[in-house]
């Protein structure tokens, strides 16, 4: 194993507060979660290969550097200050000249994910490189509107950035807070991280690679004049509150919820407004509330009774589903906490905000009920870092080879052991910006 081995990690989201109402302009709260996608990166037996393994999706592929059209690529790259200018829109040219090296690939996800790699890497790093081999896997639930892309267009984007020296290793532990408020390494990976996102859904809002890249918590509005940028405030100091995901596993059409919505505020215009209105203010106390510097029990206590407030509002708009009822049902009996849908509903997943004083054992009756209903439950939480990094030096040394072995980090078998070995709160190497 070689010292330029590292490793890179970074939060998935939910939507806490304004799902829907976002659509009309009113501003909605994002937070990571503390399931995160992974990225291992070790050097290349050869010092031409590029290697990409995703394992969860079944990707493996390898390509020759040489392959690559680099001076074709790089003309269309402007340089600010050294660092690669990011762009509106994916370059097309860029796009067109990559397509030599991904004609191979016959699955739409695997030429996804590997355009967004290749996409990032001509750009981020040089030709000048040595091969590097590049292995992810995600902790969090694919395609449940978790923000699992985002994860790994930010992953994918700060490895890059790393290698290619456009900016400095990360230096603050698990536990101390950033002392500063602005980090452009960090607006660096949030903009580069969103072109890979462009290369996964082409019109993302930005709002999942900012909460992967900043942690805490994101409040951002659309503005109702598509010329004017959307409004984004990170809360990157929002510390972690105990949470349970359930994944209803119900397929949801995001846009035919959407449409749903849009009916009934044509319909019932005054009654709509009202309920758009409401979950506007519950959004704006939400925010006060969050990025008070002590933030303690009756802040939680507070948030909570807004959970409730807001799952109501949403029932009121049309977009719950029995299944997500049935979560509330089983939370709201064994009196774990204030639970409410997040994302589009009709189906995907539901949070509850844990109680302070809720049990361990409760918590497990809960979740075996959960499970009776073929629901899956992940024990997380809210707020907490965003996108770090794992040196290999800052790893106990008889963990080493174990550790950074591509590998044992590919054949982990399931979530539980990815976090067994690798999780941030039992490695206290990882480091964030």
């Amino acid at each position: 194993m070689s010292e330029s081995s590292f490793f890179v990690s970074a939060p998935g989201k939910v939507i806490i507060f304004g799902e829907h109402s976002a659509v009309y302009g009113k501003p909605a709260i994002a937070a990571a979660l503390s399931l995160r996608a992974y990225l291992l990166i070790t050097p290349s037996k050869d010092v031409n290969t590029l290697k990409l393994d995703f394992p969860d999706i079944g990707l493996s592929h390898s390509w020759n550097k040489n392959d690559i059209p680099w001076e074709e690529i790089r003309s269309h790259v402007k340089l600010v200050d050294g660092r690669p200018q990011i762009t509106e829109e994916l370059i097309p040219e860029i796009v067109d000249n990559l397509g030599s090296v991904l004609s191979n690939l016959n699955s739409t996800l695997h030429y996804t994910a590997c355009l967004c790699f290749l996409y990032l890497y001509t750009q981020l790093c040089n030709k000048d490189i040595p091969g590097m081999s590049f292995c992810i896997r995600s902790t969090l639930p694919i395609g449940a509107g978790l923000g699992s892309s985002a994860s790994t267009a930010v992953c994918l984007a700060t490895s890059l950035a790393i290698l290619g020296d456009q900016v400095e290793r990360p230096s603050y532990g698990m536990n101390e807070k950033s002392t500063k408020k602005e980090s452009t390494d960090l607006d660096f990976i949030d903009s580069w991280s969103l072109m890979g996102e462009k290369c996964f859904h082409g019109n993302p809002s930005g709002i999942d690679n900012a909460v992967a890249t900043h942690g805490g918590a994101v409040m951002f509005q659309r503005m109702s004049n598509p010329a004017q940028p959307s409004v984004r405030t990170t809360m990157r100091n929002f510390p972690p509150i105990k949470l349970l995901l359930t994944n209803t596993k119900v397929p949801r059409s995001t846009a035919e919820l959407v449409g749903g919505v849009s009916r009934v505020n044509s319909e019932y215009p005054k009654t709509s407004s009202s309920i758009l209105d409401a979950m506007e203010h519950l959004s704006t106390n939400a925010y006060q509330i969050m990025v008070r510097p002590f933030f303690g029990k009756e802040e939680r206590k507070t948030l909570r009774e807004l959970v409730n407030i807001n799952h109501g509002l949403l029932v009121a708009l049309g977009v719950s589903h029995p299944s997500l009822e049935k979560v509330k049902i089983i939370s709201d009996t064994w009196k774990l906490g204030a639970t409410k849908l997040t994302g589009a509903g009709g189906g995907g997943c539901a949070i509850t905000l844990v109680d302070d004083d809720v049990t361990e054992e409760v918590i497990e009756k809960g979740i075996a009920e959960f499970e009776k209903e073929g629901f899956d439950t992940f024990e997380t939480s809210l707020g907490g870092k965003g996108v770090g990094a794992l040196a290999y030096s800052d790893v106990p040394e008889e963990l080493r080879e174990r550790i950074f072995s591509p590998e044992v980090f590919c054949a982990y078998s399931d979530r539980l052991e990815i976090e067994n070995a690798l999780s941030t709160d039992n490695l206290t190497g990882w480091r964030f910006w």
